[in-house]
């Protein structure tokens, strides 16, 4: 959910009774804990993740290329 939709609902949920803001605090929650759960090893399978690089020819062997990918991730600078 972009920046600006999170400012406008708070703002609007001023209009709200506290009881109200209470209910609508908690499930906003909930839907927080919905969509944040972790996937399954079922899940992964269907969400087309495993084996999206196949026909991918530039890789070569996945645990040498996934070796390098950390290397170059360990040595990056921080721009900070």
């Amino acid at each position: 959910m972009a920046l600006d939709t999170v400012e406008r609902l708070l703002k609007q949920s001023e209009l709200l009774t506290p009881n109200q803001q209470l209910l609508l605090a908690a499930r906003l929650i909930e839907k927080v804990r919905q969509v944040n759960k972790p996937m399954t090893g079922k899940d992964l399978l269907k969400s087309g993740l495993v084996g999206m690089w196949a026909d991918r020819t530039d890789i070569g062997d996945s645990a040498t290329y996934a070796r390098k990918l950390r290397a170059q991730a360990q040595t990056r600078r921080k721009t900070s």
